[in-house]
């Protein structure tokens, strides 16, 4: 705030090309000090910091910080598990999910995470790449975990079964056990690594993105500062996988403001409906795909929603229809999207917290967040824009993550010397300072001169009440190089054809936009944070053109 030169509408100073952040910041601290020291600086006592949803089963903030304390002290006892070493967990979300990251990171430790989805040999690999030594998982996922060649720890189950010379080396139960003043002093700092994060990879290699103590101080940090913080409620839903940088975030974030977290392991629809009614969650994070289902199924008039008072969208871009479509299903919540990397540890934009102007800008991702800069630069011309025109957001910022572990080359081709992360997203802020995401830059689809935003048409298909869910990728041709090739997902009871679809869209936008080819399908492949897979999709229409 108050940079000379800066326009303080939206934030654009034109003397640098940059933009700054129109909210106001919490300060971060300036001493050495670690994740889970700073989390627990609040004393919030006999609060319940998570409660499994299935069970019932919670634990106080004191409570929480003592058994992180007990299990820092197992781990150390039983795997001398000491500063900078690598630690995998591989399991769906828990409460012991979160108390072993935490604890991991109380020694300096570092935890990384795998998608229980992945092959053994995507597993294999990104355990290597981050150097782990140890690896937690759940039973149903032990043949995976082993899979990796590293000493295996169950987070629950009974070592017996498995064969006598495979068994896993330990129980979580046992860390129970542990002394908690029996633990090493270990001297952490903002600058150490905490967790080694793969990137979804949805349009490249996945890589291993490393953030340090302070990459995620700093965004606790965010999510407390006063225009964030007013749209955190008391109780919130718990369903985003945290091996994703979006669940860890909300996980972390949530316990450091004082939340109350709901932990859901696995998606099931009418399992998470039922958690909102019966525990009154006041805040659900979630992503696209769950939203699309909130509010295109019926079945969920059956259930009480009153509590919801936000729902928070982030992970891939929303429409202003489906926006709209929430707002009428769920009267009292509040509709937020915002915008993140694992690359920036989840954060870039947010929505302000008093959501008065929001509603004028339905489709934006909100503002520029507390401590970031934003660069909008012309991937043609290299230069940097004003607002309204489009270009590749760069962000520099104490959220921005250390570097692609093992990997300079990305690292030095991501961040460049000045510490702009360079996202590879096709954005523009507009006059008031609120970003829009139009796309990632690698999957515009190059049709003759011009270039199409998938994200675009993907919103106005949604828009049609027969569609469930669609993609739209680049297909080759030989006269355009490439045209809008559209994947639909109908509603069951549909009968609409693809010259209907193709029809719908060419009414509403300009010619070179136009769908011109269109595939039915049973449902669009996702990521478990909700992306979409769109590189599969493309796989799939090569292989049935050649048919």
């Amino acid at each position: 705030m108050g940079v000379e030169g800066m326009d303080l509408r939206s934030g654009f100073c034109k003397s640098n090309g940059i933009y700054y952040s129109m909210m106001p910041s919490t300060p971060l601290p300036s001493y050495p000090i670690d994740l889970v020291t700073h989390i627990f600086a609040p004393k919030c006592g006999d609060t319940v910091a998570v409660v499994d949803a299935r069970s019932g089963k919670k634990l106080t903030f004191a409570e929480l910080e003592e058994t992180v304390r007990v299990v820092a002290a197992g781990l150390w006892q039983h795997l001398r598990i000491k500063k900078s070493d690598v630690v995998c967990i591989l399991s769906p979300n828990s409460i012991e999910f979160e108390i072993l990251f935490l604890a991991i990171a109380s020694l300096g430790g570092i935890m990384t995470t795998l998608n229980p989805l992945n092959t053994n040999a995507d597993i294999k690999k990104q355990t290597a790449t981050a150097g782990a030594k140890y690896i937690f998982t759940v039973p149903e996922l032990l043949s995976k975990a082993q899979s990796t060649g590293l000493p295996v720890a169950l987070i629950e189950g009974d070592a017996t079964i498995t064969k006598e010379d495979n068994k896993p080396i330990l129980l979580y139960s046992d860390l129970l056990s542990a002394d908690s003043k029996n633990i090493p002093n270990v001297q952490v700092s903002q600058e150490d690594p905490v967790a080694i994060l793969f990137s979804s990879g949805t349009t490249g290699e996945s890589k291993g993105v490393v953030l340090t103590h302070g990459n995620i101080i700093a965004m606790c940090g965010v999510l407390s500062s006063p225009k964030v913080s007013a749209n955190l409620n008391k109780v919130v839903l718990h369903l985003i996988p945290m091996f994703h940088v979006f669940g860890l975030m909300v996980s972390v974030g949530s316990i450091a403001r004082g939340s109350t977290v709901i932990v859901l392991p696995r998606f099931d629809f009418i399992e998470m409906l039922s958690t909102i009614q019966n525990y009154k969650v006041t805040a659900f994070p979630l992503v696209p795909p769950i939203l699309l289902m909130m509010i295109k199924q019926d079945v969920v008039r059956k259930y009480d929603m009153t509590s919801l008072l936000n729902i928070g969208c982030g992970a891939a871009p929303l429409g202003k229809e489906q926006l709209e479509q929430c707002a009428v299903r769920f009267p009292n919540a509040k509709l937020l999207q915002g915008y993140g990397l694992t690359e920036s540890t989840g954060i870039g934009s947010v929505t302000p917290g008093d959501g008065a102007e929001f509603a004028d800008h339905f489709g934006s991702a909100g503002m520029l967040a507390p401590t970031l800069e934003a660069m909008v630069v012309d991937p043609l011309t290299n230069q940097a824009v004003a607002p309204t025109h489009q270009g590749e957001l760069w962000l520099r910022g104490p959220t921005i993550m250390r570097a692609y572990v093992g990997n300079p080359k990305a690292t030095a081709e991501t961040i460049d010397k000045d510490g702009w992360l360079h996202t590879g997203d096709l954005v523009y802020f507009d006059n008031d300072g609120y970003l829009y995401i139009v796309d990632r830059l690698k999957e515009l689809i190059k049709y003759k001169a011009n270039q199409v935003a998938p994200a675009e048409l993907e919103s106005l298909l949604l828009s049609h009440p027969a569609v469930l869910d669609c993609a739209v990728i680049p297909f080759p041709d030989d006269d355009a190089g490439e045209i809008p090739m559209a994947y639909i997902v109908k509603k069951p009871e549909s009968v609409i054809t693809g010259g209907e679809i193709m029809q719908f869209v060419a009414k509403q936008v300009a010619p070179y936009k136009k769908v011109r080819k269109v595939a039915f399908i049973d449902s669009i492949p996702k990521s478990a944070a909700g992306k979409m897979e769109r590189r599969k999709l493309v796989e799939l229409s090569r292989l049935q053109s050649k048919l």
